[in-house]
């Protein structure tokens, strides 16, 4: 492989942020495979989501191809299908996925994702998903599942472990970040 003149963090085309943003694009045909009632298809593209979701983080990390693209694009790419499936579900009379829980991500997303643009323009730094974050991310697929096959009590279940797992990485990126601006000049 020919070596590039840039940083790794600053490269844009590897194999880690193809996945990401081939799992960004499957979200058109997940939102019409929920539309078209075709469940099977949906529950496939899901399971393929979750796994391109754990191979891009796993081959960044082990072809040392970690970078902030990467670490923009991952995020965006499961919110992007997250909110795809999320949408349909809500408007969905059947499943009655809960509204506040979309309220909840959207404001968690808004708050980090601000700061995190913050920090990107302003200070070229771009922190990594944390841990429970990235098992939210997870979790959500599983409860999501389980809403599109009509599974709701387990469900309900699910998704509760997942707005607790929210919470927990809301936290953990705004004690980060006050911990990070607290260490700046000048302040």
């Amino acid at each position: 492989m020919a070596s590039s003149s840039k940083p790794v963090r600053e490269r844009i085309v590897t194999i880690a942020n193809a996945l990401s943003l081939t799992r960004a694009l499957l979200t058109l045909p997940l939102v019409w495979a929920l539309e078209t009632d075709r469940l099977t298809l949906a529950v496939g593209i899901i399971v393929a989501a979750v796994v391109s979701d754990f191979l891009d983080g796993y081959l960044a990390r082990r072809a040392h191809q970690i970078t902030d693209i990467g670490k923009l694009l991952d995020p965006i790419a499961d919110k992007f299908i997250l909110l795809g499936v999320m949408v349909f579900l809500i408007m969905d009379p059947e499943r009655q996925f809960p509204l506040l829980f979309f309220v909840l991500l959207g404001v968690r997303d808004i708050t980090v994702s601000n700061i995190a643009l913050y920090l990107m323009d302003r200070r070229q730094e771009v922190f990594e998903t944390n841990l429970p974050g990235k098992w939210f991310i997870g979790i959500t697929a599983a409860a999501m599942t389980l809403y599109v096959v009509n599974w709701l009590t387990l469900g309900k279940w699910v998704l509760a472990l997942a707005a607790a797992l929210m919470l927990a990485s809301w936290y953990l990126y705004i004690r980060r970040y006050a911990r990070y601006f607290k260490t700046l000049p000048g302040t």
